[in-house]
């Protein structure tokens, strides 16, 4: 009788995209090297760059292909740390924060949150003008981009800098960062929420007919106790 041959776990390394030189991000432990293909992970941007100054940021990954037995990730979003923004904002100063969507030159659509400080307080007025010019300026320049460049001038606050020099124009900054970025797919994100459309109406219908039966129920119930006492 042949031996039943018995699966067993392995580790294999997750590995960075090309953009933080195929670093080494971890290991995961599964049965299959394509179990890998899915999981995600988080490293802090000072680990990937070695610069202490980047240690406010923190970077998300998302593992897209296995080769090798090793698993390839992309990176699909980034965000300040909490403590950091808090720190970043003081009383009296003039805190925004917006989010828009943007497409880059190879297609990939991002969720784009920035953050702005004013030395002073502003009026309605001004604030509404920086969302504005902020918002078309940032559009238009990840337009012209991949989204790997896109990410290489995110971590190198390139894009940062001339976002912050078209601002000053229209009010001086004290602080203008990216407070997060998330990669999005608009196609999967529209069929989840046809998805859960289903899904309620479907739950309202067997509530409804749930319903029917327990009114049908209690109509009977009534029906037997007057019968019984007529008799």
């Amino acid at each position: 009788m042949a031996k039943i041959k018995i699966a067993r776990k392995q580790w294999h390394q997750i590995f960075a995209p090309k953009i933080f030189n195929n670093v080494a991000l971890g290991e995961t432990y599964v049965y299959e090297p394509q179990q890998m293909i899915g999981k995600t992970l988080r490293k802090n941007l000072m680990e990937l760059t070695n610069d202490t100054k980047k240690q406010n940021m923190n970077v998300n990954f998302k593992v897209i292909n296995v080769q090798n037995d090793k698993a390839l990730s992309e990176v699909v979003g980034c965000e300040i740390t909490a403590s950091s923004v808090k720190r970043m904002v003081r009383r009296n100063i003039e805190k925004i924060s917006m989010s828009f969507l943007c497409k880059t030159s190879d297609n990939k659509h991002l969720i784009v949150k920035p953050l702005f400080i004013t030395k002073s307080a502003t009026k309605g007025s001004v604030a509404a003008k920086i969302r504005k010019t902020a918002q078309e300026f940032a559009v238009k320049y990840v337009e012209a981009i991949t989204y790997d460049n896109f990410v290489n001038d995110l971590i190198t606050h390139k894009l940062q800098n001339s976002l912050r020099g078209t601002l000053n124009s229209i009010y001086p900054l004290r602080l203008c960062e990216i407070r997060s970025m998330q990669l999005v797919d608009l196609e999967k994100r529209a069929q989840n929420k046809e998805k859960g459309k289903k899904q309620s109406r479907a739950e309202k219908n067997s509530a409804k007919k749930k319903e029917k039966r327990k009114e049908t129920s209690v109509s009977k119930e009534k029906e037997e106790i007057s019968a019984e006492v007529a008799a």
